[in-house]
């Protein structure tokens, strides 16, 4: 009976496949937002990619995915509880008293920028990792949360621990990972057709098996027992537009993001080690201009001159 139900699944995500590519209006038409050029109220849409950021998500181009939301809940559940593990076990801390304010704090931060995000339902949770030497953050699909100390350390870091617009400007970023799906799209660019049985036995609730594992292992960046995803440049762009975007609706200052990039692209280079932000986030100062030009339109929306 499993065996048939699995059969019938992977038809119907075959089919659905076939239709999303040669069936006409079955993928959404692109569709941008309102641009910088046209923040005085024109209420035309820029046609041109990349014009404005609100923002990324509203052109709803289609992308296809193997994967149902709950997966990216489970896998996301299954590599936090592995990042956890592997903590403990080499008795580093996670989640320790000295942090607790500080988690107390990014909690209300996640809150805020998941009230505006595209995915307000995921289940959204917190760890503070305690290795300093490690200037990162990363948000797993499905919304589980990691930061490591080393993000707010005064030598190397790249985040001021009392500055909670820095601390969105992060985060905005890693949650829109999450939000639009990275981990699982590239997880579906990776095994085309061929794993449709292993998709749908994820689907159908038997976890994260064999061969899952081995695609995902090649998704997550894994290495000195360190589970970060790992995203292409195309993704990284997408991540920065809409993590803009949501800091700037959530009401935290946009200029906080050109910041951190500027102060990226000066600190990264070829010695940075393998699991720092600037290793996992190509920083030009290229990220930074980009987020310079849409900084009228994120300012319009964090004061509510431009429609959110």
């Amino acid at each position: 009976m499993q065996k048939k139900v699995l059969q019938i699944f992977s038809l119907f995500v075959f089919a659905s496949f076939i239709g999303s590519q040669f069936v006409p209006y079955t993928s959404f038409v692109d569709k941008w937002a309102v641009s910088v050029a046209h923040a005085d109220g024109n209420k035309k849409k820029s046609k041109k990619k990349g014009d404005g950021i609100q923002h990324l998500w509203e052109y709803k181009k289609k992308h296809f995915n193997l994967y149902a939301k709950n997966d990216d809940i489970r896998i996301g559940e299954h590599y936090m509880g592995l990042q956890i593990k592997a903590f403990k076990r080499d008795d580093k801390g996670v989640d320790l008293p000295k942090h607790r304010e500080l988690k107390t704090r990014i909690e209300k931060i996640v809150s805020r920028l998941a009230a505006v995000s595209d995915e307000p339902n995921f289940p959204y949770e917190v760890h503070i990792f305690d290795k300093p030497d490690v200037v990162n953050a990363f948000c797993m699909p499905g919304g589980k949360i990691g930061v490591f100390t080393g993000l707010f350390d005064e030598k190397k870091g790249l985040v001021d621990i009392n500055n909670d617009d820095q601390i969105a400007a992060v985060l905005g970023h890693e949650m829109a990972h999450a939000t639009l799906r990275h981990a699982t799209r590239q997880a579906t660019s990776m095994q085309g057709l061929g794993f449709l049985g292993t998709v749908a036995s994820v689907a159908l609730g038997q976890g994260v098996g064999a061969e899952a594992q081995v695609i995902f292992n090649r998704v997550f960046n894994i290495g000195a027992n360190l589970y970060l995803p790992s995203y292409s440049r195309k993704h990284e762009a997408e991540a920065d537009q809409v993590g803009f975007y949501y800091m700037s609706k959530a009401r935290f200052n946009p200029i906080a993001a050109v910041d951190i990039w500027q102060k990226a692209a000066s600190r990264g280079g070829p010695n940075s080690k393998k699991t720092d932000f600037f290793a996992s986030h190509p920083a030009s100062g290229e990220r930074a201009h980009r987020l310079k030009k849409w900084l009228p339109e994120a300012e319009g929306i964090k004061n509510g001159t431009i429609a959110r």
